[in-house]
């Protein structure tokens, strides 16, 4: 059960640690940047938190006798079906993702709540004001190609394929077992925020989608549909960092 609870919450001071790290790496090469808003570096840590957390869960299940390759459970015969599955999931989750998002706004905002989205989920433009050396934006470029391919599966495995499962056996609550993991993948999506506001945003919404994919996971017993669901929510991310450069050399 201990490993549950670490496999639920380890992300988030892993990503503090390696975000302080490479604010510190840029701080020695002399590159400025406000820490701790380095949203487009957010592919880089969080890849290199998923390398991490790969040793980290495979190392788990071979104590327990398991393996990555289990948990996923890969098959070729369903793979059209769990893609499209994937595609179902990923419209019924992002509706009441985005319902969240937009009555956390109202809550906060009122009837204004879209004179806020700048600020909120931007920032103030002195964070963006800083100069990006072209070759780092490509190096981020490249390393946000990697991100979806290991972002998705690392986060799907760890949260719903190993802790939900395990906290559920243990405290005979299917609630409890959905709760507790998406506390932690809530957690962790709260530092990609550049307000206040935002990480509040950002841990209602991420904590809503987690409680979803629990349901599914748990419903269909299947984690490969979520996975592909959660890869192309994370594509957009790993676009975004070529369209930054393509964009500043138009």
């Amino acid at each position: 059960m201990k490993n549950a609870w670490f496999v639920s919450f380890i992300r988030f001071p892993m990503l503090i640690m390696v975000l302080l790290l490479l604010f510190l790496l840029l701080k020695i090469f002399g590159l400025p940047f406000q820490f701790p808003f380095l949203p487009e570096f957010s592919n880089v840590y969080f890849t290199v938190v998923n390398v991490l957390c790969f040793f980290l869960l495979h190392r788990l299940l071979k104590k327990e006798g398991r393996s990555i390759k289990d948990l996923i459970d890969f098959r070729i015969d369903r793979v059209i079906k769990d893609i499209l599955f994937g595609l179902l999931w990923l419209l019924v989750l992002y509706v009441p993702f985005v319902v969240t998002i937009m009555g956390i706004m109202f809550v906060m905002y009122g009837p204004d709540l879209f004179e806020h989205f700048q600020i909120v989920f931007a920032g103030n433009e002195e964070i963006f004001t800083f100069s990006r050396p072209q070759w780092l934006m490509w190096v981020i470029a490249c390393i946000s190609f990697v991100f979806p391919f290991l972002n998705a599966p690392i986060e799907e495995l760890m949260y719903r394929g190993y802790a939900q499962p395990l906290i559920i056996n243990h405290f005979k609550k299917v609630w409890i077992g959905i709760i507790i993991p998406s506390i932690g993948f809530a957690l962790q999506h709260i530092i990609l925020a550049v307000s206040l506001q935002g990480a509040i945003v950002y841990a209602a919404a991420f904590f809503v989608w987690g409680i979803g994919s629990g349901i599914i996971f748990h419903k269909q017993k299947r984690l490969f549909p979520l996975i592909v669901c959660h890869f192309f929510v994370n594509i957009a991310f790993a676009i975004l960092p070529l369209i930054f450069l393509i964009s500043r050399q138009n």
